[in-house]
C-alpha cells in the first residue's frame, strides 16, 4: 500500500496544496512508478488517499497519455513519427526495433523489458530521428544505432538501477562519432555544479527522495505561506495594506496609496441637488 511505503513523501506532497485534490497528478506518478501501471485498484487507492471519487481520478488517468492503464515494459520506448523524423528515417528505426524485439506497437517483449509506442512531435526536430525511453531523450537514432540503444537500456536494468516509468530525473543522450551512447551534460552558465554527470544527478534524486521520506512535513498552511512569500515579487507591507497598494513617494510618511484611485462622482447637472 502506498500509504505504508511512501507515507512521508505523500504527506509532503499533500502539504503543498490547500485543496488536496490538486495532489492527484504527483500521487499518480508515484503509484505508477511503484506498481508499473495504474490498474483500477491502484486508481481506487489514490482516490482513497485523497478522499476523491474514483471516477474523478479515473478521468485524470484516462485523459493523460503518460499514465498507463495496462502493463508496460520496464522501458517504454516512444519513437517520434512526425514529418521531420520520418524524413530522416523514423520509419526505418521503428522497423528495426520491431524486428529486434519481435513486437509491434503497444506490445511488451516476452521478458517484460520493452514496450514500443509511436508518438507525435517530441519537440527536438533539429536532432531527428528522436526516441524517448521513459521520457529520456535519445537523439539522432538511426537504424544502425538501434542495437546499441537497446543493449544500453537493457544493461541499465541488469545493473539494478531503479527506473522511473514516469520519467523522474530523466536525462538526454546522444551518439558519439564511434557509435556509442553518452549522456549530455548541461552547463547552466557559471552556476557551480551545473555540469554534474547523469549518475550524480540520479543519486542526488534518490537522496532527496529519501530525505523527503524521513523528514516530517510542515503544516500545509505554513508551507503555503512560505511558498507565497518566496514567489511574491513584492514583500507584504507592515500595515497589511490591501493588494495593489504601494508606498506613495509624495507622502512624507510613506503611507500606502491604492494603485487605482477611487472613482470620482459623475458631474452633476446645473441645479441638481447632491
Amino acid at each position: 500500500m502506498l500509504k505504508d511505503t511512501h507515507t512521508a513523501e505523500i504527506e509532503a506532497i499533500r502539504s503543498r496544496y490547500a485543496d488536496q485534490r490538486s495532489a492527484v497528478l504527483p500521487l499518480l506518478y508515484i503509484a505508477q512508478d511503484t506498481y508499473g501501471y495504474l490498474s483500477r485498484d491502484v486508481i481506487r487507492e489514490v482516490a482513497d488517499i485523497l478522499s476523491m471519487p474514483y471516477t474523478d481520478v479515473f478521468e485524470v488517468v484516462s485523459f493523460y497519455t503518460l499514465f498507463y492503464e495496462r502493463p508496460v515494459g520496464k522501458w517504454v520506448i516512444q519513437v517520434c513519427d512526425d514529418v521531420p523524423c520520418c524524413y530522416l528515417g523514423a520509419e526505418e528505426v521503428i522497423a528495426v526495433i520491431k524486428q529486434q524485439l519481435d513486437i509491434s506497437e503497444e506490445q511488451i517483449t516476452q521478458d517484460g523489458m520493452f514496450t514500443l509506442q509511436r508518438v507525435k512531435c517530441l519537440a527536438a526536430c533539429d536532432r531527428a530521428p528522436v526516441v524517448q525511453a521513459n521520457l529520456e531523450y535519445i537523439y539522432n537514432v538511426t537504424p544502425e544505432r538501434v542495437d546499441t540503444m537497446l543493449r544500453e537500456l537493457r544493461a541499465r536494468v541488469e545493473s539494478g538501477e531503479a527506473l522511473s516509468i514516469s520519467g523522474h530525473a530523466a536525462e538526454d543522450y546522444e551518439f558519439t562519432a564511434n557509435g556509442t551512447m553518452r549522456l549530455i551534460e548541461r552547463r547552466l552558465g557559471d552556476i557551480p555544479g551545473s555540469a554534474t554527470s547523469g549518475v550524480q544527478r540520479r543519486e542526488a534524486h534518490k537522496i532527496n527522495t529519501q530525505v523527503q521520506q524521513s523528514v516530517a512535513p510542515e503544516p500545509a498552511q505554513a508551507v503555503a505561506e512560505q511558498r507565497i512569500a518566496a514567489e511574491s515579487p513584492v514583500a507584504p507591507s507592515p500595515d497589511r495594506s490591501s493588494a495593489g497598494a504601494h508606498p506613495d513617494l509624495d507622502n512624507e510618511d510613506g503611507s500606502a496609496t491604492p494603485a487605482h484611485a477611487a472613482q470620482q462622482d459623475a458631474p452633476r447637472a446645473e441645479g441638481e441637488s447632491a
